[in-house]
């Protein structure tokens, strides 16, 4: 994937202009007090504003309507699972950092973490002195890719132009709908992740709308034509699950 992006100042989520890895605004949710209370200590100790919740659906909500440089989870939270809260900030669109801190420490519990869009995944008991020290480390990378902001992203023979509801192929412009803008712009974001119908009815409707799978077929199927009959077939069917951009993809390719 290329990027046309001019570098421009950076903010944490406080407004600051600075270097996030000094002072960033971390979102803590464990059901453990004393955990909670000695992580947040150690970290507030090396300059950062912690916000804490014990439960996890204050901790979704905090999630999903605020803004942070990183979070920090629990898997095993009362009411909503650090990993279900992980899905829903990646469904969602968010590239906060995330981290697992939890005593499963199975090999699937593991992959299941990543899987959900972690970033890192600490098994407890742990070091609050490296665990701090992987914070920063996370954030450092967070802030260096975040510096440049992407105007333009660019997979295979599509340019799609993030300011803009349009696209570029093959030096036509392709005029798109708001729905089918923000899709495209997931999949070239993330070529051959597959994205389920559910996480592109979030992206495109929220959590409460009741619409069905059927409507984000529709409105992939109009994409498709948009583009063309060959790179359309770059939008790839997965059966019973959802899409993904594939550049290799063959016309008439679909997979079982």
């Amino acid at each position: 994937m290329q990027t046309n992006a001019p570098c421009r100042p950076l903010q944490n989520a406080s407004g600051r202009v600075d270097d996030i890895a000094a002072r960033a605004k971390i979102l803590v949710v464990e059901d453990d007090e004393n955990i909670l209370n000695l992580l947040s200590a150690y970290l507030e100790s090396a300059g950062h504003d912690v916000e804490e919740h014990q439960d996890g659906l204050m901790g979704y909500k905090a999630a999903l309507t605020d803004t942070f440089d990183m979070c920090i989870f629990d898997v095993m939270l009362p009411h909503r699972t650090g990993t279900e809260i992980a899905e829903a900030m990646r469904s969602q669109g968010s590239s906060t950092p995330v981290l697992f801190l939890t005593a499963l420490g199975s090999e699937a519990n593991v992959l299941q973490g990543f899987a959900a869009g972690a970033d890192d995944y600490v098994v407890k008991p742990f070091s609050p002195r490296e665990l701090v020290v992987r914070i920063q480390a996370i954030l450092r990378r967070s802030q260096a890719a975040g510096a440049c902001l992407e105007e333009v992203v660019e997979v295979g023979p599509l340019r799609l132009d993030l300011e803009q509801p349009t696209c570029e192929l093959s030096g036509h412009t392709i005029a798109l709908t708001p729905y089918e803008h923000k899709i495209l712009r997931r999949l070239l974001e993330q070529p051959g992740r597959v994205l389920s119908r559910g996480q592109l009815i979030t992206l495109l409707y929220g959590n409460d709308a009741a619409v069905g799978p059927k409507a984000i077929d529709v409105h992939v199927h109009n994409l498709r034509t948009k583009l063309g009959d060959e790179t359309g077939a770059m939008i790839e069917t997965v059966r019973g699950f959802g899409y993904r951009f594939s550049p290799a993809m063959r016309p008439g390719q679909m997979l079982s």
